[in-house]
């Protein structure tokens, strides 16, 4: 991607081939320029409508929904014992799949079946994202370390939001993706809390994106991010997205501005809202080479850090794209960046 590209996070119309945003706040090229200089890019903390009183932008960007999954692993005697372990650390993993970011003219579908396993402690599912009830679906448990699905993406992606139980050396721990048909993914725990790690599937924009956070203090706030972003010209645009707690509940909504500053600062400015409107902070940061560090700045001052990937159109008009990340209040942000 080239870096007069945007940032992550979530865009205009939000879906990467997009159309114009319809917002004042991320409509006019010249404003942004403007407001880019500006201390949180011109963002004001006062509480909004739900979602922005902006719903239809929101569906129209294809956020994917998520749904909340009633895993009988959850209460599995042998699970309920790791989790009371001092040696046992209690992760959250999300992991996304399919094309990213989407494209409504190329709805070739791709079939991720297989599962997902950890090669030693636990997994419990807390949610599943995107899935649709006539391709895709949860196999029956019969594992504590391993978890079958089906799935089949279109133009746009699935996922799950994983508990992971591990004991306290991750450094030799693996979490695998492994299809029915394919290659094995591995990947090692220790990674997954360093950032988001992505791997290509295709030439046709298709991957595989996964993050991990720690879930060791439940006082903590901290959860994951994803959304679209829209660019108005090479170096300004604006983009949209939804949070979520460490169980992948959606809890919240951003939308916000990036672009080349003067001094040629790559910067974005993103305000957060709760599902009732209210005020959450703003999401302040630099961008660069795929990748976004910010702070997550409140009414009361710096509260926490935020960081993740994301990535242009592909093939094609480089007109928008998506991103996938992770925030937390600066007291459980020890594993995310502090600059780019």
């Amino acid at each position: 991607m080239r870096t007069l590209r945007l940032p992550a996070l979530f865009a205009c119309s939000l879906v990467a081939v997009a159309g114009a945003c319809t917002d004042a706040v991320d409509d006019d090229a010249d404003v942004i320029v403007s407001n880019l200089e500006l201390e949180h890019g011109g963002l004001d903390m006062e509480d909004e409508a739900p979602m922005f009183g902006a719903d239809d932008q929101f569906v129209a960007a294809a956020i994917e929904n998520t749904a909340a999954v009633a895993d009988p692993m959850d209460s599995d005697t042998e699970v309920a014992a790791l989790r009371t372990r001092a040696d046992v650390q209690r992760l959250r993993v999300a992991a996304v799949w399919g094309r990213m970011p989407p494209s409504r003219e190329d709805v070739t579908r791709t079939d991720w079946s297989g599962r997902v396993e950890v090669s030693r402690g636990a997994i419990v599912v807390r949610h599943r994202i995107g899935f649709e009830e006539a391709t895709d679906a949860l196999a029956p448990r019969d594992s504590r370390t391993s978890v079958a699905f089906s799935s089949v993406t279109g133009p746009f992606v699935d996922g799950l939001v994983l508990e992971v139980l591990a004991d306290a050396d991750l450094g030799d721990i693996t979490l695998s993706y492994v299809p029915d048909t394919g290659d094995r993914l591995d990947l090692r725990l220790a990674d997954l809390l360093g950032g988001p790690v992505a791997t290509d599937r295709d030439a046709s924009g298709n991957r595989i994106v996964v993050t991990a956070l720690r879930r060791d203090r439940d006082d903590c706030d901290h959860g994951f991010m994803r959304g679209r972003w829209h660019a108005l010209r090479d170096d300004v645009g604006g983009f949209r997205g939804i949070v979520t707690d460490a169980d992948g509940a959606p809890i919240g909504h951003m939308r916000g501005i990036y672009g080349q500053r003067r001094n040629g600062e790559q910067v974005f400015f993103g305000k957060y809202i709760d599902r009732d409107g209210q005020f959450r902070g703003i999401f302040a940061g630099h961008y660069r080479d795929g990748g976004f560090v910010g702070r997550w700045v409140t009414r009361a001052g710096e509260h926490g850090r935020l960081g993740g990937l994301y990535r242009e159109s592909l093939p094609g008009p480089e007109v928008g794209g998506q991103f996938v990340g992770r925030w937390a209040e600066t007291s459980c942000a020890a594993d995310l960046p502090g600059g780019l």
